[in-house]
């Protein structure tokens, strides 16, 4: 297991959903709760049906956002 540095809820356990971060001590992943909130759930709502602390899907948003912060995007015109 290895906790994410700066992350209280979050962790990675080799075997556990590919690898991908997950709330701590469940198989809930990072792209569960990104997923859930882009169908309409509410925080509370996820945190609810999954049984985690509404702590946990604030960090997997903060958690998400810090990723995509390091995505570098290049664009390439398409010719015509």
């Amino acid at each position: 297991m290895v906790l994410l540095p700066g992350y209280e809820w979050l962790e990675v356990v080799q075997g556990r959903r590919g690898g991908r971060p997950t709330v701590k001590g469940t198989r809930v992943s990072v792209d569960d709760i990104l997923e859930a909130l882009a169908n309409g759930w509410s925080a509370d709502e996820v945190a609810e049906n999954y049984r985690i602390p509404i702590e946990a899907v604030y960090e997997a948003l903060r958690y998400a956002s810090q990723v995509l912060r390091k995505i570098e995007v290049i664009s390439v015109e398409a010719s015509g």
